[in-house]
């Protein structure tokens, strides 16, 4: 048996253990490696509602992985010798291998060094559990008289739905919301109107929204920018565009700062054995890896990791080909493809089936640590 490793549980690889079947059909062996357990991160609007919680959105790798016929290994891999096939973890341990893919995630860009002495609280939109946590302490302090600053920053399909989470959320009125953009629009690269749309969401909610800055660090109960402007705040929630996790450069392969390059086949260009998916991939000349496609990312990555062991025609992944969708956190939700857009109520429904599949998933394993 070829040994195939999988190092990170994102949702792309959490949707390609579902093919594990074929992948031992085709000869190997798998192992995932992670330090911890899958959150599901489709549904961040709902998060900010108060409507999902640590229940709904965590699985248990373990069980999962020992359900589906795959070997789980609870570490961090730390190095990668691509050419002598070797994977190191931060156990000390070293895992050999013949094919791999990486799914590893992102990591924020932020200057957090000073948050512990700043008296505001800072959390990563690219970790679930992070913001699991940031609403219990919203949820907490609701109604206590005191109004609490959050600020958020970032654009982007995932900013926006917080954004819109929190001003249709429960503790609404006891949130002063300030939104920050490093661009000009919420979403770069929608249509105008839908970023219109979205913008209405100042008007609505009296929700300050801040454009052309990008914030670098923190200072006592502030943000700063870094043209050195400071902003007050509680809690801050960075849901900005980040570097892909410094693992995703630690093999001597193509990279660029938004990660491991792999051609549309989802392989690096220099090995056909070695993927990546996710945000720690970077395709080449291609738009940006979308967690919501992660069931597509993992459909190519089964069919390629197969067609390499025999010897047969690669499939490429096209992204965006299903269009964007944005749960506006009111019922509704706003899409586009191209030029073309549209809202509503059964768009919203469209979304909720897709994060029911997950959540069902999530759901047959709560209580199998």
């Amino acid at each position: 048996m070829r040994p195939l490793l999988l190092v990170g549980a994102g949702h792309a690889h959490v949707a390609l253990v579902a093919h594990a079947a074929a992948l031992r059909d085709a000869g190997f062996d798998i192992q995932l490696v992670d330090p911890g357990s899958f959150w599901y991160g489709g549904a961040p609007a709902r998060l900010m509602r108060g409507e999902l919680g640590r229940e709904a959105l965590r699985l248990p790798l373990r069980a999962f992985c020992k359900a589906n016929g795959v070997r789980y290994r609870c570490d961090r891999a730390l190095g990668l010798d691509a050419r002598h096939r070797r994977l190191w973890l931060a156990s000390g341990q070293m895992q050999t291998f013949d094919t791999i893919s990486l799914n590893v995630g992102q990591e924020t860009p932020f200057d957090d060094t000073n948050v512990a002495g700043s008296g505001l609280q800072l959390w990563r939109a690219s970790a679930t559990y992070e913001l699991v946590q940031f609403v219990q302490a919203l949820s907490e302090r609701q109604g206590g008289g005191r109004v609490q600053r959050i600020a958020v920053y970032g654009d982007g399909a995932r900013a926006t739905e917080i954004v819109a989470g929190l001003v249709n959320g429960p503790w609404r009125d006891d949130l002063r919301i300030s939104w920050f953009l490093p661009g000009t629009r919420p979403l770069p690269g929608a249509p105008w109107r839908v970023n219109r749309r979205v913008m209405a969401l100042q008007a609505r909610h009296a929700l300050e929204l801040i454009v052309n800055t990008r914030l670098s660090g923190v200072e006592e109960g502030a943000v700063c920018s870094s043209d050195g402007r400071r902003f007050g705040a509680d809690h801050v929630v960075i849901a900005a565009g980040t570097g892909a996790a410094r693992f995703a450069h630690a093999a001597e392969l193509p990279a660029e700062s938004d990660g491991l390059s792999v051609s549309r086949r989802l392989h690096s260009p220099t090995d056909t054995r070695i993927y990546a998916a996710g945000g720690c991939a970077a395709m080449i000349g291609r738009d940006v890896m979308r967690f919501s496609e992660a069931c597509e990312q993992a459909q190519v990555l089964a069919r390629n990791i197969v067609a390499g062991a025999r010897r047969r025609p690669f499939k490429s992944y096209r992204p965006g080909r299903a269009g964007h969708v944005v749960d506006m956190g009111d019922g509704t939700a706003i899409g586009w493809r191209g030029r073309l857009w549209w809202q509503g109520a059964g768009l919203a429904r469209r979304r909720l089936r897709r994060d029911a599949e997950w959540l069902a998933l999530i759901a047959r394993f709560n209580g199998h640590d």
